[in-house]
């Protein structure tokens, strides 16, 4: 050890660390305040020239532990609030963006690697993530915890309260990249050892409260094409796989595609769709009828074999509304009414789930996820479908930016988790995300965060927003977006538990540090405060 070996930082508040944040000489007493089946996360950060030996004494607290990896945020966000503008700042500004927290490139810890055994410092530096395992029979109170690394000691006094979180009550899905599993990690897919791990993602997903899995179908079902066949039965281990590890639906699609332009780019502003099993036939001929009614009653008849086809939402087309001429809305419109009839004929009683941006196509989704731009812009028309009894959940992807609430690198991670306390305020019921391990074999995460974009819109995709995993050695490695987000799905969780109870106390809560999506408080002490008088409210209540 150096004399230096006790400055350092910790928190536990929702905050990023980062490899020059300062530190000063380490406190000895740390308080936190959590619900019984909570899973506070801490953070140190410490000089060192040696390993740090880790331990946690306490009764009460089993730990998860964690080295925290530097990774790199190549660009800022862009200030625009769609996909058609510089979602990345390619060009470096000369001052930071106000809504960013540094000015790119920067390094961020952000990769927690599961740790066993000591730490080791990098560049004389040591990075924790402590995350506290409660006891299932724990008790509410206060508790105590000692956390040791190396000659350091903090007591951790830890206010347990009497609430509980719901098991899924609110609904999450993060879509996920199966060919990347394979690469990153070595393995040929559809082998045992393939398998092994989408069982590791899987589980990595369930932490973060996942209950829906998306598989995006792909040619690979096309048996045969004169005339048209389909063979799903290479999905049957992945599908088993999931609903294996606890999860309750299968999300499933799409049906139709946009097609391509001469240049092999999706063209994204077409007013015809076409077959997703055969890009180059319109849906609304007669041979694209044909093809999409076997298509569905190919996939209807495999899921009945094997009793999945109550537990199945489906997505026809991804953003139906978005990147849409005026003049494409009305025919879209008929070919997506198009596509939903034939799919409810052959498999009654599915759910339609769509990423929209507006309430236009009214009869033909069930479960509507505008992004929140677009939930903002017609608030009132997506109101009123919660008021009918209709599902509204919501989603970010890259966009939108600039001062918006949103989980990228550059951003506060606290935005992560604010957007659900904003799924809480608007009684938006589930949350959408395309990039759990959205990773292309041209990139590494741990090296370039910037994922490249193939739609021919707008430069590359935000940093950080194609993924809340880091393809680890030994399986995914979370992020603390990624714990950020489990944490607002329990919070939207226990929100759910406040409104039901309190309606009037649930919107004066939120409201202190939530507005709109644009418009929130995202100070991280103000928001533990917050956190903690929502516990208390919840304990009260249940007594």
């Amino acid at each position: 050890m150096t004399e230096h070996s006790l400055m350092g930082a910790i928190s536990a508040r929702e905050e990023f660390f980062y490899p020059d944040t300062p530190l000063s000489a380490l406190p000895e007493h740390l308080r936190l305040a959590m619900p019984k089946n909570g899973r506070p996360g801490i953070q140190l950060l410490m000089r060192s020239d040696a390993p740090l030996s880790l331990s946690l004494e306490s009764e009460s607290f089993a730990a998860e532990w964690f080295r925290m990896r530097r990774i790199p945020v190549e660009y800022n966000t862009g200030n625009g609030e769609d996909q058609g503008g510089a979602m990345v700042l390619m060009d470096r500004p000369a001052q930071k963006p106000d809504y960013a927290t540094r000015l790119a490139p920067f390094e961020v810890f952000d990769c927690l690697e599961p740790l066993d055994g000591a730490l080791v410092p990098e560049n004389g530096l040591c990075a924790l993530y402590l995350c506290l395992v409660p006891a299932a029979d724990i008790p509410a109170g206060t508790h105590t915890a000692v956390l040791h690394a190396g000659s350091y000691r903090c007591e951790l006094e830890v206010q347990v309260y009497d609430v509980t979180i719901p098991a899924d009550a609110f609904p999450v899905t993060n879509w996920f990249n199966l060919h990347a599993i394979a690469h990153f990690h070595g393995l040929a897919e559809d082998t045992p050892e393939f398998y092994e791990m989408v069982r590791k993602y899987a589980r990595s997903m369930r932490r973060v409260h996942q209950t829906q899995f998306f598989l995006n179908l792909d040619e690979r079902c096309v048996a045969h094409r004169d005339p048209y066949t389909f063979d799903f039965s290479y999905l049957e281990p992945v599908i088993r796989c999931f609903f294996e590890e606890g999860f309750s639906t299968l999300e499933i699609g799409p049906m139709l595609s946009r097609g391509k332009r001469p240049d092999g780019t999706p063209d994204m502003y077409t007013g015809r769709f076409t077959c997703a099993m055969a890009p180059d036939i319109p849906i609304d001929t007669p041979e694209g009828y044909a093809v999409t009614v076997r298509y569905v009653q190919a996939l209807a008849a495999f899921l009945q074999e094997h009793g999945w086809d109550k537990d199945v939402v489906f997505h026809i087309h991804d953003e139906p509304d978005i990147h849409c001429p005026p003049e494409a809305l009305e025919p879209r419109k008929q070919q997506y009414y198009l596509a939903a009839s034939i799919l409810r004929r052959y498999l009654p009683g599915v759910r339609v789930i769509e990423a929209v941006s507006s309430a236009e196509f009214r009869g033909g989704v069930d479960i509507w996820v505008p992004g929140t731009p677009g939930y903002e812009q017609h608030k009132e028309e997506f109101d009123r479908l919660i008021d009918l009894g209709e599902e509204v959940w919501t989603y970010v992807c890259c966009g939108p930016e600039g001062g918006w609430l949103n989980r990228f690198l550059d951003f506060a991670v606290l935005k992560g988790r604010l957007l659900f306390w904003g799924c809480a305020k608007n009684r938006i019921s589930g949350f959408l995300h395309w990039g759990f391990n959205q990773f292309s074999e041209t990139w590494n995460p741990f090296e370039q965060t910037s994922c490249p974009n193939d739609t021919g819109i707008g430069t590359n995709f935000p940093c950080g927003d194609a993924f809340i995993v880091y393809p680890g050695t030994d399986g995914p490695w979370p992020g603390m977006r990624m714990e950020a987000s489990r944490r607002g799905a329990e919070d939207a969780a226990l929100l759910g538990l406040l409104r039901e109870a309190a309606p009037a106390a649930h919107d004066e809560l939120v409201g202190r540090v939530f507005r709109s999506n644009s418009d929130y408080n995202d100070d991280p002490a103000y928001f533990e405060s917050v956190y903690e008088e929502l516990l208390q409210k919840l304990e009260l209540l249940s007594n």
